[in-house]
């Protein structure tokens, strides 16, 4: 029957499970406290799923991470894009010198960018990934335009200026 919760060891009572979900703040462990609390008092998957307003398959997720690790193993998720990432491939002095030598112009494009690394330090990455790269060192790949060679910048000033 779809719903009813197989055995599940308690290490907490209804009522500690209660005053926890009381305290939290945090409204995503709020909700995962307030699903457990319901299904302690002897809810099933789907009312409580259903009071809490998550789907079954994710309390069902849940519990099975109760069964596992109890409630920090619950607790110590954290949901989609806030997880963190694995490791990445390059070392923060690495991540260091790159943003040098963004900020000092030295690449023009991404594909440059990522080449350079390849050559630099042997790390393989697409051009989307160095865009990740890219994006989470804030790094702005600008340089100043070109300029001609016969311009004469004084008199580009005194134009600017209205002479």
């Amino acid at each position: 029957m779809a719903g009813v919760i197989r055995r599940l060891e308690w290490s907490e009572s209804a009522e500690e499970l209660y005053a926890l979900y009381q305290a939290e703040r945090d409204l995503r462990q709020r909700q995962r406290l307030q699903a457990l609390w319901l299904v302690r008092q002897g809810r099933t998957e789907t009312e409580a799923a259903h009071e809490t307003g998550i789907g079954r398959r994710t309390l069902a997720r849940w519990l099975s991470w109760y069964r596992r690790g109890g409630l920090p193993e619950v607790l110590r998720r954290v949901p989609g894009h806030g997880a963190p990432g694995s490791e990445g491939r390059l070392t923060q002095e690495q991540q260091k010198e790159l943003y040098d030598r963004s900020a000092a112009g030295e690449f023009r494009s991404t594909p440059q960018m990522r080449d350079w690394v390849e050559t630099q330090w042997g790390v393989s990455y697409r051009v989307s990934g160095m865009v990740s790269v890219r994006e989470r060192l804030k790094i702005r790949p600008k340089v100043p335009r070109p300029q001609a060679a016969k311009a004469d910048p004084a008199r580009q000033e005194g134009w600017k200026r209205g002479g």
